[in-house]
């Protein structure tokens, strides 16, 4: 048997009644549009991608969403940047960026259009949209409120799951500095219910310059993000996910994986999705990597190959 119809028959025995009810099944995947993407990141678009056509082979109504993270803070330079010039932008959010190349609004569409090619030239079906999406249309304001409220059962996930201890103070949540737009060098200092008080400080985190303001502002509406964790399982809730995996390093034990399926069960309440990971291509036995310069990038690669065959 193939290995995409063991998936598939699985998805089926799990979601048989929202299947039976004509309800879609909802498959996701996603990329972080932090720089040019390499072929091997087409691994797990491609997994999805294949599920999602043997569901609707067999009849089922499916849906395929396709996220360009366009939120996530820039933690890092790609080789082929000036550093100079894109080191004051470390921990702001990618959609705020300057694109490096004319004729892109910022950062992360230039390369989140790029995949987007890909993944249209190759034929995978997916309907694509941004992180900021599902932020500012305020898709995940229920999921942020609820890390606020619970952010001591979320410190017990961490402790328990992937033994990591955090602060007591510490809030899973980081807010757009209004003063200098930073994401990462935030701090949320209290919560009242409706609002955060914040402050913006390079004490932070080490790779972020905060400009020390201090401030008070809503937590909802894309004014703040969540860390990739508690995200992770914010998303399946706000797409209502049935399939969705990842890479096998998010699938080690106390990984990301079970983190964000705990906060998914016990702060969301919500049961997450079913999910398998991908393996990675190497390269000299080493992670595929575009900016250690050891990878073709996936346009690159499309323009080698017939789609069927990439």
């Amino acid at each position: 048997m193939f290995w995409a119809d063991k998936i598939a028959d699985e998805v089926e025995r799990r979601y048989q009644e929202t299947i039976e009810s004509g309800k879609p099944i909802v498959v996701r995947d996603e990329k972080t549009a932090s720089g040019q993407v390499h072929v091997g990141s087409l691994r797990s678009a491609a997994l999805h991608a294949i599920v999602a056509d043997i569901l609707r082979d067999r009849g089922h109504n499916v849906e395929f969403y396709f996220e360009i993270n366009d939120f996530d803070p820039m933690d890092g330079i790609p080789g082929y940047l000036d550093a100079e010039v894109y080191a004051k932008y470390m921990g702001h959010p990618l959609f705020k960026i300057p694109s490096p190349e004319p004729g892109f609004d910022n950062f992360a569409e230039l390369y989140g259009q790029e995949y987007v090619e890909v993944v249209n030239k190759i034929g995978f079906g997916a309907t694509v949209y941004r992180a900021t999406e599902l932020y500012k249309e305020g898709k995940m304001n229920d999921q942020i409120r609820a890390t606020l409220d619970k952010k001591e059962v979320i410190h017990k996930i961490y402790k328990k799951v992937s033994g990591s201890e955090r602060a007591a103070d510490w809030y899973p949540l980081n807010v757009i500095c209004e003063k200098c737009g930073n994401l990462s060098a935030t701090k949320i200092t209290s919560w009242d219910g409706e609002m955060v008080d914040y402050t913006c400080s390079s004490d932070t985190i080490e790779w972020a310059e905060g400009c020390g303001h201090s401030g008070r502002i809503s937590p909802f509406d894309g004014n703040a993000s969540l860390p990739w964790k508690p995200e992770w399982a914010a998303k399946f809730v706000a797409k209502r996910v049935h399939f969705e995996g990842g890479g096998k390093d998010h699938y080690t034990k106390g990984g990301s994986r079970q983190v964000a399926e705990a906060i998914c069960r016990e702060v969301f309440e919500h049961e997450p999705p079913y999910g398998v990971f991908n393996e990675f291509f190497l390269v000299g036995g080493k992670k595929m990597s575009s900016s250690k310069g050891n990878a073709a990038t996936a346009k690159e690669m499309t323009e080698l190959l017939p789609p069927h065959m990439l």
